[in-house]
């Protein structure tokens, strides 16, 4: 069976990336954190991610800058990928995990994103800001485009 592969890029195209998947044709599922580091981060209300092997994630072209960050977890420190010239967010993984990495969803390229939709977990929910539920409220204003139309 031939390798399956997931590419992605930041928002300038100076950095791409790719992952082998580690089972071909399995995606990987969706995970929101709702942490107050990954909302800082990503300047949302929560970060959506895909957790890979470390070993099947490289990058393709250009490199990222590091910030060594303090998780929740007992001050374990993260370690985040991000462009430093366009400031995408790519990357976050535990020091003490060189396993896996949580790879930032939106940078997928946009065929392989929506390939990858179904979502798996949320973590730190507790933490989960209010107006997050009401993403599928029915009464909510959607525009497919500008918000001046």
């Amino acid at each position: 069976m031939a390798q399956t592969y997931l590419t992605g890029a930041c928002l300038c195209k100076n950095i791409a990336y790719r992952i082998t998947l580690p089972t071909p044709g399995t995606l990987p599922k969706v995970i929101l954190c709702h942490c107050t580091n990954c909302k800082r981060y990503t300047g949302s209300g929560f970060s959506a991610n895909i957790v890979v092997p470390q070993s099947s994630f490289e990058y393709t072209k250009g490199s990222p800058k590091l910030y060594s960050d303090r998780g929740d977890r007992g001050g374990v420190v993260v370690v985040r990928e991000f462009c430093p010239d366009c400031g995408t967010p790519f990357t976050s993984r535990s020091g003490d995990d060189g396993e896996e990495v949580a790879v930032k969803s939106g940078t997928l390229d946009d065929e392989h994103r929506v390939k990858c939709a179904e979502l798996g977990m949320e973590i730190y929910y507790h933490r989960k800001d209010g107006w997050v539920d009401g993403m599928g409220d029915e009464s909510v204003k959607r525009v497919n485009g500008s918000m001046d139309g």
